[in-house]
């Protein structure tokens, strides 16, 4: 019976177009070289990294290509907000609650049905005649998108679209990555900021280790790997460098439970 497999070649060039380590220079949502990664291993003429806000109409892009010159004139943009909740292609993450699915413009047209619609009006205007779109979680009521167009030949395939889903919580961890960057938040994991905010609440190793369910040694080496990435040697210098960003997380800090004989997470 035939299988479909990816190839170790293939499987190299997948991971490498969102590995953290290649990816790691400027772009407002992603790293640019993120997107001009994307454009190589999928084909296309442009990838957009959108987000909107549907409800105040208000858009801010990352493009790589010949858009990222020419940008959406006034005219452009009208005729795209005029277009949205009429096309099933634009507005179905909203309409459907679906923000997972990779879809293209073929799935809900034909190419003559297309052209009859205002969205095929802006398409027509853009330059553009191919669409993939992968919806990322929205941010509240901020939609984000990546949006892929191709100005000719043929259509994005099945592989294309599950290339690109593969790809979908690489692409999530890079944009948030890139994001706490942005703001100035120190690229700490999870665990490591729950633990500090814990510390800057006034609590001892034991006492986090006690309210978290983990070991004290466990605690103690979550803490060292957070001093390195913050370059600091203590945890007084620790909290100093990420008080400001805790906002009210230390006035909600997790209460201390009495001590109890349960096991413990050691690793």
């Amino acid at each position: 019976m035939a299988r479909n497999t990816l190839s170790a070649t293939g499987l190299r060039r997948l991971l490498g177009a969102v590995d953290p380590v290649a990816h790691d220079g400027d772009g407002e949502y992603v790293p640019d070289s993120v997107l001009a990664a994307l454009a190589e291993l999928i084909g296309c003429d442009d990838v957009t990294f959108q987000v909107m806000d549907v409800r105040r109409r208000q858009v801010g892009t990352q493009v790589f290509g010949p858009g990222a010159e020419a940008g959406d004139s006034p005219e452009l943009l009208e005729l795209f907000w005029r277009s949205f909740w009429d096309s099933p292609a634009c507005c179905y993450p909203q309409r459907t609650g679906d923000h997972t699915s990779v879809t293209r413009l073929s799935d809900f047209y034909t190419r003559v049905s297309f052209r009859k619609t205002l969205l095929g009006a802006f398409f027509a205007a853009a330059g553009m005649r191919h669409e993939m779109l992968l919806p990322l979680p929205p941010d509240g009521e901020r939609d984000r998108r990546l949006m892929l167009f191709r100005s000719s030949g043929s259509d994005f395939t099945d592989a294309d679209a599950l290339a690109l889903h593969l790809l979908r919580p690489h692409l999530i961890t890079l944009h948030l990555r890139q994001r706490r960057r942005r703001q100035g938040v120190p690229d700490l994991t999870p665990r490591q900021m729950q633990i500090l905010t814990l510390v800057a609440a006034g609590l001892s190793n034991v006492q986090v280790a006690r309210a978290l369910g983990l070991s004290e040694t466990t605690v103690g080496k979550h803490l060292e790997n957070a001093y390195a990435r913050l370059d600091v040697s203590s945890r007084t210098a620790a909290v100093a460098k990420i008080y400001p960003l805790l906002g009210d997380h230390t006035a909600t800090a997790a209460p201390v439970p009495p001590a109890s004989p349960r096991n413990v997470e050691t690793a």
